[in-house]
């Protein structure tokens, strides 16, 4: 019987330019500028200068592959693990993959591509799409982002190694059992948890990083000969649907049927906020309110947001006192909102963190919560001399394609329009 990984590794060893649509080759490239971008903005965060000395001592400064940004040259994983770091440092990299694919999968690549002495574009965008492909088929088949998330586990880490060796499995030319071998390889060895969110810690870039590594050294070791299980996501005892989903489901089952249709690449989202993806519809409604009523902060006497019980525990932290926290708080994050009419990575920082403005205004919040909430809607309703802005937080957004596609648009076109200017 072909177990799921031999069907993922088939439609990789088939996969050509001349089977992928014009739009999603083009929307690769873009979400690569995007990613590489973010991951050189990223230099500057306290996660990558501590990563870097690390980085430095665990793979040396005479390698092949490229530390971004740095000038130095380590161990292909060593550079796969400190660019994943980078390129999620900001909290500005793509979602809606595995949650965020591009923080792993180019990494990866690009750290195999300089190690085998470079890469051409095509064997890059196939083995990007092949790696975003395998990660969110797999991410759906153990229930999709909520279930998992919901239990703990974090998906960039869960999943990311994953992803990893199957972007650089393709680029390697593996034959079908190879990248079979190293994904059961991946899976073998892959985790991450929400624990971070308790203290604002620097572990949930690390998934990154360490997924990154994880999946190029699976893909390396298979090309050696070193052996994966065959079927690492459907084998009862060990398997990855049984251990970190909910068995083999008709979801499980069907994860890999009609491959090559609806690629998963073009799923992923390109952030407008640098913040969790959680807050975003949160945000576009205290903006809407802000810029529709002309309304400011100070003249706001509460803020209610309608949210999931699940939303309140992973973004209610009402003090927080690093980036990490702040970027995870809706109360922190709406507040500079309508204080600032934007919510950029600047905004997330000490310098604002402690800004009294920002704290006064963070305070009027108020949660309500409902397992029924769907779609962002906003209110600015008046009760006699108190104005109250009632923000909806997103519940679907991770199934709502529309609006991820809607917003890439005004990204984009007002990216290409700065760039064009300079």
């Amino acid at each position: 019987m072909t177990s799921l990984t031999q069907k993922l590794a088939r439609f990789g060893v088939d996969l050509s330019l001349d089977t992928i649509p014009a739009k999603d080759l083009h929307y690769a490239k873009l979400l690569t500028l995007d990613l590489i971008g973010v991951a050189i903005a990223g230099l500057e965060t306290k996660e990558a200068k501590s990563a870097l000395n690390a980085c430095r001592i665990l793979g040396g400064e005479n390698g092949p592959s490229s530390l971004w940004g740095t000038g130095i040259r380590s161990a292909p994983g060593t550079a796969a693990l400190f660019n994943g770091i980078c390129a999620h440092a900001l909290e500005l990299d793509d979602f809606m993959g595995i949650d965020h694919s591009g923080a792993v999968v180019v990494p990866a690549l690009l750290a195999a591509a300089d190690c085998e002495g470079g890469i051409e574009g095509d064997r890059f965008i196939e083995g990007m799409i092949f790696g975003y492909e395998v990660g969110r088929r797999i991410l759906d088949g153990a229930g999709g982002y909520r279930l998992h998330n919901s239990a703990g586990w974090h998906t960039t880490g869960t999943l990311g190694s994953f992803a990893a060796a199957a972007a650089v499995g393709n680029f390697l030319n593996l034959e079908e059992k190879k990248i079979v071998w190293a994904l059961g390889l991946a899976g073998s060895f892959t985790g991450g948890t929400w624990a971070f969110n308790n203290d604002g810690a620097m572990s949930k870039r690390y998934h990154a990083g360490i997924a990154a590594e994880t999946g190029l050294k699976a893909a390396y070791l298979s090309r050696a000969g070193f052996t994966g299980p065959n079927s690492i996501l459907e084998t009862e005892w060990g398997g990855y649907f049984n251990l970190y989903g909910s068995g083999l489901t008709p979801e499980a089952e069907g994860m890999a049927d009609n491959l090559g249709e609806d690629l998963r690449i073009s799923w992923a989202g390109i952030k407008v906020y640098a913040c969790c993806r959680g807050i975003h519809s949160a945000i576009d409604a205290a903006l809407e309110i802000r810029d529709k009523h002309d309304l400011r902060a100070e003249e706001i006497d509460s803020i209610i947001v309608n949210c999931t019980s699940v939303q309140k525990k992973q973004l209610g932290c009402a003090l927080p006192s690093t980036r990490l926290e702040a970027q995870f708080s809706l109360p922190y994050s709406v507040a500079v909102a309508f204080i600032h009419g934007e919510a950029g990575y600047n905004f997330f920082t000490s310098k604002w963190i402690n800004n009294e403005a920002i704290k006064n205004s963070r305070k009027r919040l108020q949660w309500s919560v409902s397992i029924s909430v769907l779609w962002m809607r906003s209110q600015n309703l008046s009760y006699g001399q108190k104005t109250v802005a009632i923000l909806r937080a997103q519940y679907n957004l991770h199934l709502d394609i529309r609006r991820i596609q809607y917003l890439n648009k005004i990204y984009l076109k007002n990216t290409m329009i700065l760039r064009r200017d300079k």
